[in-house]
């Protein structure tokens, strides 16, 4: 079966999604899509690249609807996945995400101060978030860092 690696911003009230304790249905999250593909001039040699730009997207999307860059990653079969309203940034309706899908996590490093940039940017589109300076900034001078899914799991047992 094919699979599609979705990245789905999040709440630190919606972080349980990662142990199962929250499950979601019907949720906007990104993907590499044809048209993100197209507007960022990629080919398939470019997946990497392309996967991480859909990372850095969704962590626009979060930070402008949750005013914080938590995203988690899932490697979910492609019949979850339906097209988006914005497939240009990558935009994936994921109708369910199965626990056992989620891979990863990424989140800004602790004492990061993010304030300015999610309040220049909240409730916007992401092309909008994408022209604030301080979302600019935030985006230049800190790269979300990579949490395991287990390290989570492992924390929440005991």
């Amino acid at each position: 079966m094919k699979r599609q690696l979705v990245f789905i911003p999040v709440s630190a009230a919606e972080l349980d999604v990662l142990a199962g304790a929250v499950t979601f249905a019907d949720r906007t999250a990104y993907a590499v899509t044809d048209d993100l593909l197209e507007e960022l001039g990629y080919d398939a040699t470019d997946s990497e690249d392309a996967e991480y730009a859909a990372l850095v997207l969704a962590s626009v999307a979060g930070l402008a609807a949750n005013g914080e860059r938590l995203i988690v990653v899932a490697d979910v079969p492609a019949d979850l996945v339906q097209p988006g309203e914005d497939s240009p940034n990558g935009e994936i309706l994921l109708t369910r995400l199965p626990t056992t899908a989620i891979t990863a996590w990424f989140a800004d490093e602790p004492g990061i101060d993010i304030t300015a940039a999610a309040a220049a940017c909240h409730g916007m589109s992401i092309d909008e978030a994408w022209e604030q300076p301080a979302v600019q900034a935030l985006l230049r001078d800190h790269d979300l860092l990579h949490n395991d899914v287990v390290e989570f799991r492992r924390g929440k047992e005991g």
